[in-house]
Protein backbone atom coordinates (compact mmCIF):
# COMPACT_ATOMS: atom_id res chain seq x y z
CA UNK A 1 0.00 0.00 0.00
CA UNK A 2 1.38 3.37 -1.00
CA UNK A 3 1.60 6.24 1.38
CA UNK A 4 -1.06 8.04 -0.57
CA UNK A 5 -3.52 5.18 -0.23
CA UNK A 6 -2.84 4.50 3.44
CA UNK A 7 -5.79 5.21 5.74
CA UNK A 8 -3.48 7.42 7.79
CA UNK A 9 -2.70 9.50 4.74
CA UNK A 10 -6.33 10.11 3.80
CA UNK A 11 -7.39 13.72 4.08
CA UNK A 12 -8.97 14.24 7.46
CA UNK A 13 -12.60 15.20 7.87
CA UNK A 14 -13.03 18.89 8.45
CA UNK A 15 -15.36 18.28 11.43
CA UNK A 16 -12.91 16.18 13.44
CA UNK A 17 -11.64 17.82 16.63
CA UNK A 18 -7.89 17.78 17.26
CA UNK A 19 -5.86 17.31 20.43
CA UNK A 20 -3.05 19.81 21.09
CA UNK A 21 -0.49 16.97 21.35
CA UNK A 22 0.05 13.50 19.98
CA UNK A 23 -1.49 10.64 21.97
CA UNK A 24 0.61 8.65 24.41
CA UNK A 25 0.48 5.45 22.32
CA UNK A 26 1.85 7.13 19.19
CA UNK A 27 4.41 9.02 21.25
CA UNK A 28 5.62 5.81 22.88
CA UNK A 29 5.85 3.96 19.56
CA UNK A 30 7.29 7.03 17.80
CA UNK A 31 4.56 6.91 15.19
CA UNK A 32 2.84 9.70 13.34
CA UNK A 33 -0.40 10.74 15.07
CA UNK A 34 -3.23 12.70 13.45
CA UNK A 35 -4.27 13.95 16.97
CA UNK A 36 -7.93 13.34 16.18
CA UNK A 37 -10.45 13.28 19.02
CA UNK A 38 -11.80 11.31 20.74
CA UNK A 39 -9.34 8.75 19.30
CA UNK A 40 -6.63 9.01 16.68
CA UNK A 41 -6.85 6.86 13.57
CA UNK A 42 -3.84 4.70 14.49
CA UNK A 43 -5.42 3.78 17.85
CA UNK A 44 -8.71 3.06 16.09
CA UNK A 45 -7.01 0.65 13.71
CA UNK A 46 -5.12 -1.13 16.49
CA UNK A 47 -8.14 -1.20 18.87
CA UNK A 48 -6.05 0.60 21.50
CA UNK A 49 -7.34 3.05 24.08
CA UNK A 50 -6.35 6.53 22.91
CA UNK A 51 -5.04 8.53 25.87
CA UNK A 52 -3.42 11.95 26.15
CA UNK A 53 -1.29 13.57 28.83
CA UNK A 54 -4.21 15.85 29.70
CA UNK A 55 -6.26 12.78 30.67
CA UNK A 56 -3.66 11.80 33.26
CA UNK A 57 -3.40 15.31 34.69
CA UNK A 58 -7.09 16.23 34.84
CA UNK A 59 -8.69 12.79 35.09
CA UNK A 60 -10.41 13.67 31.84
CA UNK A 61 -12.47 11.15 29.91
CA UNK A 62 -10.45 8.50 28.11
CA UNK A 63 -12.20 7.32 24.97
CA UNK A 64 -12.07 3.55 24.58
CA UNK A 65 -12.00 2.03 21.16
CA UNK A 66 -14.99 -0.13 21.98
CA UNK A 67 -17.13 2.46 20.16
CA UNK A 68 -15.12 1.88 16.99
CA UNK A 69 -14.83 -1.90 17.27
CA UNK A 70 -15.07 -3.86 14.03
CA UNK A 71 -16.33 -7.35 13.41
CA UNK A 72 -19.04 -9.45 15.06
CA UNK A 73 -21.31 -7.99 17.71
CA UNK A 74 -19.71 -4.73 18.74
CA UNK A 75 -20.07 -3.29 22.21
CA UNK A 76 -22.28 -0.72 20.53
CA UNK A 77 -24.53 -3.59 19.60
CA UNK A 78 -24.27 -3.12 15.79
CA UNK A 79 -26.76 -0.30 16.22
CA UNK A 80 -27.63 0.17 12.59
CA UNK A 81 -26.51 0.09 8.99
CA UNK A 82 -24.55 3.32 9.48
CA UNK A 83 -21.82 1.39 11.28
CA UNK A 84 -21.90 -1.81 9.22
CA UNK A 85 -18.94 -1.48 6.92
CA UNK A 86 -16.62 -3.99 5.37
CA UNK A 87 -13.28 -4.66 7.04
CA UNK A 88 -11.54 -3.13 4.01
CA UNK A 89 -13.07 0.29 4.63
CA UNK A 90 -12.75 0.16 8.42
CA UNK A 91 -10.24 2.64 9.79
CA UNK A 92 -10.37 5.15 6.96
CA UNK A 93 -10.28 8.72 8.22
CA UNK A 94 -13.57 9.59 6.55
CA UNK A 95 -15.35 6.73 8.32
CA UNK A 96 -13.74 7.46 11.66
CA UNK A 97 -14.54 11.13 11.22
CA UNK A 98 -18.19 10.43 10.53
CA UNK A 99 -18.44 8.32 13.68
CA UNK A 100 -16.70 10.98 15.76
CA UNK A 101 -18.97 13.66 14.39
CA UNK A 102 -21.88 11.72 15.91
CA UNK A 103 -24.38 13.40 13.59
CA UNK A 104 -27.15 11.28 15.08
CA UNK A 105 -25.74 10.35 18.47
CA UNK A 106 -29.28 10.13 19.88
CA UNK A 107 -30.32 7.62 17.25
CA UNK A 108 -27.08 5.70 17.76
CA UNK A 109 -27.64 5.56 21.52
CA UNK A 110 -31.24 4.44 21.10
CA UNK A 111 -30.34 1.66 18.67
CA UNK A 112 -27.49 0.55 20.93
CA UNK A 113 -29.82 0.37 23.92
CA UNK A 114 -32.45 -1.59 22.00
CA UNK A 115 -29.82 -4.00 20.67
CA UNK A 116 -29.03 -4.94 24.28
CA UNK A 117 -32.44 -4.65 25.95
CA UNK A 118 -34.31 -5.92 22.86
CA UNK A 119 -37.75 -4.33 23.35
CA UNK A 120 -39.97 -2.16 25.49
CA UNK A 121 -40.46 -4.98 27.99
CA UNK A 122 -36.70 -5.17 28.44
CA UNK A 123 -36.53 -1.48 29.28
CA UNK A 124 -39.47 -1.76 31.67
CA UNK A 125 -37.81 -4.71 33.39
CA UNK A 126 -34.56 -2.77 33.90
CA UNK A 127 -36.42 0.22 35.35
CA UNK A 128 -38.54 -1.96 37.63
CA UNK A 129 -35.59 -4.09 38.80
CA UNK A 130 -33.40 -1.07 39.47
CA UNK A 131 -35.96 0.65 41.68
CA UNK A 132 -36.67 -2.58 43.55
CA UNK A 133 -32.96 -3.19 44.21
CA UNK A 134 -30.19 -0.58 43.94
CA UNK A 135 -32.56 2.32 44.55
CA UNK A 136 -33.23 0.99 48.05
CA UNK A 137 -29.64 1.72 49.13
CA UNK A 138 -28.49 4.56 46.89
CA UNK A 139 -30.51 7.45 45.51
CA UNK A 140 -29.32 8.63 42.13
CA UNK A 141 -32.27 8.35 39.73
CA UNK A 142 -35.57 10.18 40.14
CA UNK A 143 -38.15 7.77 38.75
CA UNK A 144 -40.92 10.23 37.79
CA UNK A 145 -38.39 12.36 35.93
CA UNK A 146 -36.98 9.32 34.13
CA UNK A 147 -40.39 8.03 33.10
CA UNK A 148 -41.43 11.44 31.83
CA UNK A 149 -38.39 11.36 29.54
CA UNK A 150 -39.01 7.77 28.54
CA UNK A 151 -42.71 7.74 27.60
CA UNK A 152 -42.64 4.03 26.87
CA UNK A 153 -45.86 4.12 24.83
CA UNK A 154 -44.28 6.39 22.24
CA UNK A 155 -40.69 5.24 22.49
CA UNK A 156 -40.42 4.29 18.82
CA UNK A 157 -42.06 7.45 17.49
CA UNK A 158 -40.10 9.74 19.82
CA UNK A 159 -36.94 8.01 21.10
CA UNK A 160 -35.45 9.25 24.37
CA UNK A 161 -32.30 11.34 24.37
CA UNK A 162 -28.86 9.76 24.16
CA UNK A 163 -28.25 10.66 27.80
CA UNK A 164 -31.41 8.86 28.90
CA UNK A 165 -30.49 5.77 26.86
CA UNK A 166 -27.07 5.70 28.52
CA UNK A 167 -28.69 6.10 31.94
CA UNK A 168 -30.92 3.08 31.32
CA UNK A 169 -27.92 1.00 30.24
CA UNK A 170 -26.10 2.06 33.41
CA UNK A 171 -29.14 1.17 35.51
CA UNK A 172 -29.07 -2.28 33.93
CA UNK A 173 -25.49 -2.73 35.21
CA UNK A 174 -26.73 -2.49 38.79
CA UNK A 175 -29.63 -4.94 38.40
CA UNK A 176 -27.59 -8.11 37.82
CA UNK A 177 -25.62 -10.16 40.34
CA UNK A 178 -21.89 -10.19 39.66
CA UNK A 179 -21.94 -13.96 39.29
CA UNK A 180 -24.05 -13.77 36.13
CA UNK A 181 -21.85 -11.12 34.56
CA UNK A 182 -18.97 -12.05 32.26
CA UNK A 183 -15.85 -13.35 34.00
CA UNK A 184 -14.30 -9.93 33.75
CA UNK A 185 -16.26 -6.68 33.97
CA UNK A 186 -14.04 -5.47 31.16
CA UNK A 187 -15.92 -7.81 28.79
CA UNK A 188 -19.39 -6.60 29.77
CA UNK A 189 -21.13 -5.33 26.63
CA UNK A 190 -23.49 -2.96 28.47
CA UNK A 191 -20.59 -1.42 30.35
CA UNK A 192 -18.53 -0.82 27.23
CA UNK A 193 -21.51 0.47 25.29
CA UNK A 194 -22.26 3.04 27.96
CA UNK A 195 -18.61 4.11 28.18
CA UNK A 196 -18.33 4.39 24.40
CA UNK A 197 -21.48 6.47 24.09
CA UNK A 198 -20.22 8.69 26.89
CA UNK A 199 -17.09 9.30 24.84
CA UNK A 200 -19.12 10.37 21.81
CA UNK A 201 -21.27 12.78 23.82
CA UNK A 202 -18.37 14.26 25.75
CA UNK A 203 -16.35 14.77 22.58
CA UNK A 204 -19.05 17.16 21.37
CA UNK A 205 -18.04 19.54 24.16
CA UNK A 206 -21.58 20.19 25.39
CA UNK A 207 -22.35 21.19 28.97
CA UNK A 208 -23.35 18.00 30.81
CA UNK A 209 -26.85 17.41 32.09
CA UNK A 210 -28.00 15.98 35.40
CA UNK A 211 -28.96 12.77 33.63
CA UNK A 212 -25.38 12.40 32.32
CA UNK A 213 -24.01 12.77 35.82
CA UNK A 214 -26.51 10.20 37.10
CA UNK A 215 -25.30 7.72 34.51
CA UNK A 216 -21.61 8.37 35.25
CA UNK A 217 -22.27 7.90 38.98
CA UNK A 218 -23.81 4.50 38.25
CA UNK A 219 -20.76 3.61 36.15
CA UNK A 220 -18.49 4.53 39.07
CA UNK A 221 -20.66 2.52 41.45
CA UNK A 222 -20.57 -0.48 39.11
CA UNK A 223 -16.79 -0.25 38.87
CA UNK A 224 -16.44 0.02 42.65
CA UNK A 225 -18.73 -2.95 43.29
CA UNK A 226 -16.87 -5.05 40.72
CA UNK A 227 -13.43 -4.38 42.26
CA UNK A 228 -12.26 -1.96 39.56
CA UNK A 229 -10.93 0.81 41.84
CA UNK A 230 -8.77 2.59 39.27
CA UNK A 231 -11.62 2.86 36.80
CA UNK A 232 -13.97 3.96 39.59
CA UNK A 233 -11.46 6.60 40.68
CA UNK A 234 -11.30 8.10 37.19
CA UNK A 235 -15.09 7.94 36.81
CA UNK A 236 -15.51 9.86 40.07
CA UNK A 237 -13.05 12.43 38.73
CA UNK A 238 -15.21 12.89 35.65
CA UNK A 239 -18.28 13.24 37.87
CA UNK A 240 -16.49 16.00 39.77
CA UNK A 241 -15.72 17.80 36.52
CA UNK A 242 -19.38 17.57 35.52
CA UNK A 243 -20.49 18.97 38.87
CA UNK A 244 -18.19 21.94 38.35
CA UNK A 245 -19.55 22.54 34.85
CA UNK A 246 -23.10 22.39 36.22
CA UNK A 247 -22.24 25.26 38.55
CA UNK A 248 -22.41 23.38 41.83
CA UNK A 249 -19.03 24.69 43.02
CA UNK A 250 -20.40 28.23 42.98
CA UNK A 251 -21.94 29.36 46.26
CA UNK A 252 -24.53 31.44 44.40
CA UNK A 253 -25.95 28.24 42.90
CA UNK A 254 -27.21 27.33 46.38
CA UNK A 255 -28.30 30.76 47.61
CA UNK A 256 -31.54 31.44 49.46
CA UNK A 257 -33.42 32.83 46.48
CA UNK A 258 -32.69 29.77 44.36
CA UNK A 259 -33.69 27.51 47.26
CA UNK A 260 -37.09 29.19 47.38
CA UNK A 261 -37.59 29.19 43.62
CA UNK A 262 -36.07 25.83 42.66
CA UNK A 263 -36.13 23.58 45.75
CA UNK A 264 -36.73 20.36 43.81
CA UNK A 265 -33.92 21.03 41.35
CA UNK A 266 -31.50 21.89 44.14
CA UNK A 267 -32.51 18.86 46.20
CA UNK A 268 -31.75 16.63 43.22
CA UNK A 269 -28.40 18.37 42.70
CA UNK A 270 -27.56 17.97 46.39
CA UNK A 271 -28.58 14.30 46.28
CA UNK A 272 -26.26 13.65 43.34
CA UNK A 273 -23.42 15.59 44.95
CA UNK A 274 -23.52 13.53 48.14
CA UNK A 275 -23.82 10.31 46.13
CA UNK A 276 -20.63 11.42 44.38
CA UNK A 277 -18.97 12.10 47.74
CA UNK A 278 -19.97 8.69 49.09
CA UNK A 279 -18.55 6.77 46.12
CA UNK A 280 -15.42 8.93 46.21
CA UNK A 281 -14.83 8.24 49.90
CA UNK A 282 -15.60 4.52 49.62
CA UNK A 283 -13.02 4.12 46.84
CA UNK A 284 -10.45 5.97 48.94
CA UNK A 285 -11.29 4.18 52.21
CA UNK A 286 -10.99 0.73 50.69
CA UNK A 287 -7.34 1.10 49.73
CA UNK A 288 -4.57 2.04 52.14
CA UNK A 289 -1.84 4.67 51.96
CA UNK A 290 -4.01 7.12 50.05
CA UNK A 291 -3.61 5.13 46.87
CA UNK A 292 -6.78 6.80 45.65
CA UNK A 293 -6.97 10.16 47.48
CA UNK A 294 -10.41 11.69 47.76
CA UNK A 295 -11.32 14.03 44.91
CA UNK A 296 -13.78 15.91 47.10
CA UNK A 297 -11.60 16.46 50.19
CA UNK A 298 -9.63 19.59 49.27
CA UNK A 299 -11.77 21.55 46.85
CA UNK A 300 -11.49 24.78 48.89
CA UNK A 301 -14.97 25.85 47.86
CA UNK A 302 -15.28 28.20 50.81
CA UNK A 303 -18.62 26.63 51.73
CA UNK A 304 -20.15 23.19 52.17
CA UNK A 305 -22.75 22.01 49.70
CA UNK A 306 -26.00 21.55 51.66
CA UNK A 307 -27.57 18.18 52.38
CA UNK A 308 -30.82 17.19 50.60
CA UNK A 309 -32.82 17.51 53.82
CA UNK A 310 -31.97 21.22 53.91
CA UNK A 311 -34.37 21.78 51.00
CA UNK A 312 -37.40 19.97 52.42
CA UNK A 313 -38.69 23.10 54.16
CA UNK A 314 -39.00 24.77 50.75
CA UNK A 315 -41.00 21.91 49.24
CA UNK A 316 -44.79 22.00 49.78
CA UNK A 317 -45.89 19.52 52.42
CA UNK A 318 -48.26 17.88 49.95
CA UNK A 319 -45.27 16.64 47.96
CA UNK A 320 -43.31 15.24 50.88
CA UNK A 321 -43.58 11.48 51.23
CA UNK A 322 -43.53 9.06 54.12
CA UNK A 323 -40.76 9.06 56.67
CA UNK A 324 -39.72 5.51 55.82
CA UNK A 325 -40.13 3.37 52.74
CA UNK A 326 -42.77 0.97 54.06
CA UNK A 327 -44.67 2.15 51.02
CA UNK A 328 -42.23 2.77 48.12
CA UNK A 329 -41.47 6.42 47.41
CA UNK A 330 -39.64 7.02 44.15
CA UNK A 331 -39.67 10.80 43.77
CA UNK A 332 -36.59 12.44 45.25
CA UNK A 333 -38.82 15.36 46.26
CA UNK A 334 -40.67 13.05 48.62
CA UNK A 335 -37.79 11.02 49.99
CA UNK A 336 -35.73 11.15 53.14
CA UNK A 337 -32.13 10.62 52.05
CA UNK A 338 -30.07 9.31 54.99
CA UNK A 339 -27.27 8.09 52.73
CA UNK A 340 -26.36 11.74 52.06
CA UNK A 341 -25.89 12.32 55.79
CA UNK A 342 -23.86 9.10 56.00
CA UNK A 343 -21.68 10.34 53.14
CA UNK A 344 -21.12 13.58 55.06
CA UNK A 345 -20.15 11.57 58.16
CA UNK A 346 -17.78 9.28 56.27
CA UNK A 347 -16.14 12.15 54.40
CA UNK A 348 -15.47 14.08 57.60
CA UNK A 349 -14.22 10.95 59.38
CA UNK A 350 -11.75 10.22 56.58
CA UNK A 351 -10.49 13.80 56.57
CA UNK A 352 -9.79 13.46 60.31
CA UNK A 353 -7.21 10.79 59.48
CA UNK A 354 -5.08 13.25 57.52
CA UNK A 355 -6.07 16.60 59.04
CA UNK A 356 -7.03 15.95 62.69
CA UNK A 357 -9.04 18.57 64.53
CA UNK A 358 -9.30 19.11 68.31
CA UNK A 359 -10.70 16.26 70.39
CA UNK A 360 -13.94 18.14 71.05
CA UNK A 361 -14.66 18.34 67.32
CA UNK A 362 -13.94 14.63 66.90
CA UNK A 363 -16.26 13.86 69.79
CA UNK A 364 -19.07 15.87 68.23
CA UNK A 365 -18.54 14.12 64.91
CA UNK A 366 -18.51 10.73 66.64
CA UNK A 367 -21.75 11.48 68.48
CA UNK A 368 -23.38 12.63 65.25
CA UNK A 369 -22.33 9.43 63.45
CA UNK A 370 -23.66 7.17 66.21
CA UNK A 371 -26.93 9.08 66.53
CA UNK A 372 -27.50 9.00 62.78
CA UNK A 373 -26.60 5.32 62.31
CA UNK A 374 -28.56 4.05 65.30
CA UNK A 375 -31.50 6.19 64.22
CA UNK A 376 -31.54 4.43 60.86
CA UNK A 377 -31.68 0.85 61.98
CA UNK A 378 -31.86 0.68 65.75
CA UNK A 379 -29.24 -0.72 68.11
CA UNK A 380 -30.43 -4.26 67.40
CA UNK A 381 -30.80 -3.85 63.65
CA UNK A 382 -34.58 -3.93 63.94
CA UNK A 383 -35.20 -0.25 63.32
CA UNK A 384 -37.45 1.38 60.71
CA UNK A 385 -35.11 0.53 57.85
CA UNK A 386 -34.63 -3.11 58.91
CA UNK A 387 -36.29 -4.41 55.73
CA UNK A 388 -33.09 -3.63 53.86
CA UNK A 389 -33.84 -0.08 52.82
CA UNK A 390 -30.90 2.33 52.91
CA UNK A 391 -28.35 -0.36 53.77
CA UNK A 392 -25.70 1.80 52.11
CA UNK A 393 -26.35 4.56 54.64
CA UNK A 394 -25.94 2.14 57.55
CA UNK A 395 -22.71 0.66 56.15
CA UNK A 396 -21.21 4.11 55.51
CA UNK A 397 -22.05 5.20 59.06
CA UNK A 398 -20.38 2.14 60.57
CA UNK A 399 -17.29 2.53 58.38
CA UNK A 400 -17.10 6.19 59.41
CA UNK A 401 -17.22 5.26 63.10
CA UNK A 402 -14.47 2.64 62.73
CA UNK A 403 -12.25 4.91 60.61
CA UNK A 404 -12.63 7.78 63.06
CA UNK A 405 -11.70 5.79 66.16
CA UNK A 406 -9.30 3.11 64.88
CA UNK A 407 -6.24 5.36 65.46
CA UNK A 408 -7.29 5.69 69.11
CA UNK A 409 -6.84 1.93 69.57
CA UNK A 410 -3.12 2.40 68.99
CA UNK A 411 -2.59 5.68 70.77
CA UNK A 412 -4.69 5.01 73.84
CA UNK A 413 -6.66 8.24 73.45
CA UNK A 414 -7.83 9.68 76.77
CA UNK A 415 -11.52 10.61 76.83
CA UNK A 416 -13.41 12.78 79.33
CA UNK A 417 -15.12 10.98 82.25
CA UNK A 418 -18.43 9.46 81.24
CA UNK A 419 -17.51 9.50 77.56
CA UNK A 420 -17.17 6.17 75.71
CA UNK A 421 -13.58 5.40 74.72
CA UNK A 422 -12.48 4.80 71.11
CA UNK A 423 -12.33 1.08 71.91
CA UNK A 424 -15.95 1.09 73.07
CA UNK A 425 -17.12 2.88 69.94
CA UNK A 426 -15.18 0.59 67.63
CA UNK A 427 -16.50 -2.39 69.57
CA UNK A 428 -20.05 -1.10 69.04
CA UNK A 429 -19.54 -0.83 65.27
CA UNK A 430 -17.83 -4.23 64.99
CA UNK A 431 -20.53 -5.92 67.04
CA UNK A 432 -23.24 -4.27 64.96
CA UNK A 433 -21.64 -5.61 61.78
CA UNK A 434 -21.05 -9.06 63.25
CA UNK A 435 -24.73 -9.33 64.23
CA UNK A 436 -25.50 -9.58 60.52
CA UNK A 437 -23.81 -13.00 60.51
CA UNK A 438 -26.51 -14.21 62.91
CA UNK A 439 -29.17 -13.53 60.28
CA UNK A 440 -27.62 -15.27 57.30
CA UNK A 441 -30.86 -16.61 55.83
CA UNK A 442 -32.46 -13.20 55.92
CA UNK A 443 -29.47 -11.57 54.26
CA UNK A 444 -29.32 -14.25 51.58
CA UNK A 445 -32.80 -13.16 50.54
CA UNK A 446 -31.90 -9.47 50.61
CA UNK A 447 -28.76 -10.15 48.58
CA UNK A 448 -30.71 -12.14 46.01
CA UNK A 449 -33.04 -9.17 45.71
CA UNK A 450 -30.10 -6.80 45.29
CA UNK A 451 -31.11 -4.84 48.38
CA UNK A 452 -27.74 -4.88 50.18
CA UNK A 453 -25.14 -2.25 49.29
CA UNK A 454 -21.67 -3.39 48.13
CA UNK A 455 -20.15 -1.13 50.80
CA UNK A 456 -21.17 -3.75 53.38
CA UNK A 457 -18.35 -5.90 52.00
CA UNK A 458 -15.76 -3.35 53.06
CA UNK A 459 -17.51 -2.82 56.40
CA UNK A 460 -17.11 -6.54 57.12
CA UNK A 461 -13.50 -6.60 55.92
CA UNK A 462 -12.51 -3.59 57.99
CA UNK A 463 -14.27 -4.98 61.08
CA UNK A 464 -12.31 -8.22 60.59
CA UNK A 465 -9.02 -6.33 60.27
CA UNK A 466 -9.66 -4.46 63.51
CA UNK A 467 -10.55 -7.71 65.28
CA UNK A 468 -7.36 -9.38 64.04
CA UNK A 469 -5.18 -6.43 65.09
CA UNK A 470 -6.87 -5.48 68.35
CA UNK A 471 -9.31 -8.26 69.27
CA UNK A 472 -7.23 -9.66 72.13
CA UNK A 473 -5.83 -6.22 72.97
CA UNK A 474 -7.62 -2.88 73.01
CA UNK A 475 -10.97 -4.38 72.02
CA UNK A 476 -10.78 -7.09 74.69
CA UNK A 477 -12.88 -9.57 72.72
CA UNK A 478 -12.18 -13.20 73.64
CA UNK A 479 -14.37 -14.34 70.72
CA UNK A 480 -12.53 -12.29 68.13
CA UNK A 481 -11.27 -15.23 66.07
CA UNK A 482 -14.72 -16.82 65.84
CA UNK A 483 -16.18 -13.49 64.77
CA UNK A 484 -13.55 -13.11 62.05
CA UNK A 485 -14.44 -16.57 60.71
CA UNK A 486 -18.14 -15.70 60.79
CA UNK A 487 -17.54 -12.48 58.89
CA UNK A 488 -15.40 -14.27 56.32
CA UNK A 489 -18.14 -16.84 55.73
CA UNK A 490 -20.71 -14.10 55.21
CA UNK A 491 -18.33 -12.24 52.92
CA UNK A 492 -18.14 -15.32 50.71
CA UNK A 493 -21.92 -15.26 50.47
CA UNK A 494 -21.81 -11.57 49.54
CA UNK A 495 -19.37 -12.43 46.77
CA UNK A 496 -22.28 -14.08 44.98
CA UNK A 497 -23.75 -10.63 44.47
CA UNK A 498 -20.80 -8.24 44.46
CA UNK A 499 -17.40 -9.17 43.07
CA UNK A 500 -15.69 -6.74 45.41
CA UNK A 501 -16.57 -9.08 48.29
CA UNK A 502 -14.84 -11.94 46.50
CA UNK A 503 -11.72 -9.82 45.95
CA UNK A 504 -11.52 -8.91 49.63
CA UNK A 505 -12.56 -12.27 51.08
CA UNK A 506 -9.11 -13.97 50.93
CA UNK A 507 -7.52 -11.03 52.78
Amino acid sequence: MSAASSPLATSPHTDVARAPRVCLNCKKKKKRCDKALPACTRCVESLTTCQHEEDLVTDGPVTPIYSLYSGGLSPLGNPGPVLRHSSQSWGSSSLVGSIRAAVDVHGLAFRSMMEILVDRQGIEQVVSSYFAAAHTWVTIVDRPSLESQLELDSIWQSPPSAETCILILCMSLMTRPSVVLPNSPMSDTSYHTAKALFGLIQSNGEVPKNVSLQAELLVALYEYSNAMPQQAYFSVGRCLQMSRMLGWHNKLFWDEERRRNFPSDLKLASTLWWALVQIDVLVSAGYSEQKYPMHTANLNLGFEIPLPKDFDKYIPAAFLGQTFADGPVYSIDAMPLPEATSAWCLSHAMQQLYHPTPTDNQQQLSDAIISHTVGLNGVDGEGPWANGERSGAVAAGLIALMKLHAPGLLHGTVTPPGTPSPAEKVRFAVEYIHNVTLKVDRYRILLAQGRVAPSWAFAMVYASILLIKHGDGALGDVMWLQKVNNLKSLLEIYAGRWKIAGKWSPS
